[in-house]
């Protein structure tokens, strides 16, 4: 191993350059670095340190990816429980309200048919009445004309005298 740049370690262990320069303290730096030109490049024993610092931490990464992997598992199978029991509830739920919605028909049939026979009584009836009033008015015409022919045919009366009051206010 030789000598490395900041870039080059980077790259071979698939991080970036701020990355290391985050890790790595003030002391280690003055211990591991060294500036050639421009750029920085890392003892053999830096890049050994530094190499370790981010393989423990893609260990731990992995681990914790694992874990998460796991918990997510277990909380699918926990979800997906979940979701069968609240599938079913709302299977239950809509059951119940197609048989509502069957015996609300039912009871709009019967109201229905309720109705179409009241009106019929009601037309029933008025067309008794109407019979009735004609019956009766014509009963009417007759008694009507045969008093009329009944008052021509009564002979007159004779006036009846007035009495003294009666024929002082009529005069006035």
């Amino acid at each position: 191993m030789s000598k490395k740049t900041i870039k080059e370690l980077a790259e071979e262990i698939g991080v970036s350059k701020t990355a290391i320069s985050k890790k790595v303290t003030e002391t280690q730096k003055k211990k591991w670095f060294t500036k050639i030109g421009n750029q920085f490049v890392i003892s053999e024993e830096g890049q050994k340190v530094i190499k370790s610092m981010f393989i423990s931490d893609k260990e731990k990464q992995s681990q914790t990816d694992k874990q998460t992997s796991f918990r997510n598992n277990e909380n699918q199978v926990y979800d997906s429980h979940f979701y069968q029991e609240q599938l079913l509830a709302k299977d239950k739920q809509i059951d119940m309200l197609q048989k509502l919605l069957k015996e609300q028909q039912n009871l709009l049939d019967q109201q229905q048919r309720l109705t179409l026979q009241t009106n019929k009584q009601i037309e029933q009836l008025q067309l008794e009445s109407n019979k009735k009033v004609e019956y009766d008015s014509s009963q009417t015409d007759q008694y009507v004309s045969n008093a009329a022919t009944e008052e021509k045919t009564e002979p007159e009366l004779p006036q009846v005298k007035k009495g003294l009051f009666s024929r002082l206010f009529n005069k006035m």
